[in-house]
């Protein structure tokens, strides 16, 4: 593409890209067509998307997939924050969102009638401007594990509820919240670094060290070529046919189940074993902290944290804060058996809870982040079932759009 073009709305009504031959057509306000070749960088092959079209005047794009299901993207206006307009947002576990795929192709399938009607419910406020439903890493982790039909089914589900809306990746909101923790340690929260956690930024879900990404160093028309690409990335790993291994993290969870065998070996009451739990997670992750407090005071040492300035420390970061009552709680429990999803539901789970309105979780750790949050004084805003979700999302007002405009 001409790099000189003008990402104006003036002068264009549409952008289409075709993916199975691999062209671009651009109409403009004038009757004028262009037609061009789609630069090798966004191409696919055997790609499950057939199209995509930016619509100028509303500002958001169509994809369509090769078994015609029509998807709409909320479009991103890097000049702007994130367009929410009022709607909460809603993340859903990824065994919520299969029982919602369920609702969608056939609901005769969830057998509980509490949940139908509570999946129900919550479709329509996704599909009529109630709710947002952002997707995150973790939801294409886990859909990578299905295949065929089911997949498909699941992952058309997500992407047409979702309308484009994605949460950070984790680890880019816990860099950022060790950021903020050092800045208010040594007292220069004056411009600090705003970072949007809810967004339609394109590659937003797979974060700002990859190519996916987008930075403030990236062009105009790279950033609007993101945007217009990116709902098929993210909608053709959500309907990829094939099943993807999934990766053991043995590793992982050999590491972490020393560390609670440690803890347990020390016979310690209660509270000193919550100190050394809290202590050992500091430790598995102070190159976080050292790293922006050398570069935030450019000093070469670091200081020495209390237990009680770490609780603290932790407590005021809205994901960390979680993430780290997990880690805590899951070290001095023996009885407890870590395991490959542990990674995922620990740091997606309490990213969620740390940053949308509401979170419906599976019942392990969805139970102990309502427990977490109680702990930490929070509002409680994680459920373990789509009937106490819904009843607690429009008990606190949310609307569909159709439902504010009559006048009854």
């Amino acid at each position: 593409m001409d790099e000189s073009l003008v990402i104006s709305a003036d002068l264009y009504k549409y952008w289409h890209v075709d993916y199975q031959n691999g062209s671009i057509r651009i109409v403009c306000q004038d009757g004028q067509i262009l037609d061009d070749k789609l630069e090798s960088r966004h191409q696919r092959q055997d790609s499950q998307v057939a199209t995509a079209t930016f619509d100028w005047e509303k500002w958001w794009i169509w994809s369509t997939t090769t078994r015609n299901d029509l998807i709409l993207t909320e479009g991103f206006n890097p000049a702007s924050p994130p367009p929410l307009n009022g709607r909460p947002s809603v993340y859903l576990d990824q065994n919520r969102w299969r029982t919602v795929a369920d609702v969608l192709h056939d609901p005769a399938r969830v057998k509980d009638p509490d949940e139908l009607r509570a999946a129900q419910d919550l479709i329509r406020l996704a599909n009529d401007g109630g709710i947002v439903l952002p997707l995150s890493t973790g939801h294409l982790l886990e859909t990578a594990g299905l295949y065929g039909d089911r997949r498909y089914e699941v992952g058309v589900a997500m992407a047409h509820l979702a309308g484009g809306w994605q949460i950070r990746n984790p680890l880019d909101l816990w860099q950022h919240e060790v950021e903020l923790s050092i800045r208010r340690h040594l007292g220069l929260m004056e411009n600090a670094p705003v970072l949007h956690p809810i967004v339609t930024e394109p590659g937003a879900l797979f974060g700002k060290d990859t190519p996916l990404g987008i930075t403030d160093g990236t062009s105009d028309l790279d950033k609007f070529m993101a945007m217009l690409t990116m709902p098929s990335v993210i909608l053709d790993v959500l309907i990829e046919p094939e099943q993807m291994p999934k990766n053991p993290l043995t590793k992982w969870v050999t590491h972490h189940t020393a560390i609670t065998a440690q803890i347990h070996a020390e016979h310690l009451p209660k509270e000193q074993r919550r100190r050394l739990a809290r202590r050992r997670y500091w430790n598995e992750n102070i190159g976080y902290y050292t790293a922006a407090y050398r570069r935030l005071s450019n000093a070469a040492d670091f200081p020495t944290f209390s237990d009680g300035e770490l609780a603290r420390l932790f407590a005021e970061s809205r994901m960390v804060g979680l993430v780290s009552e997990l880690f805590i709680r899951r070290f001095i429990d023996h009885m407890s058996k870590w395991g490959r999803n542990d990674l995922l539901d620990m740091f997606h789970l309490s990213t969620a809870a740390g940053y949308a309105n509401y979170v419906c979780a599976e019942t392990h750790t969805g139970t102990q982040l309502r427990d977490a949050q109680r702990a930490l004084k929070r509002p409680q805003t994680v459920f373990t079932t789509l009937s106490e979700l819904v009843t607690a999302v429009r008990s606190d007002g949310a609307r569909a759009q159709s439902e504010r405009a009559s006048p009854d």
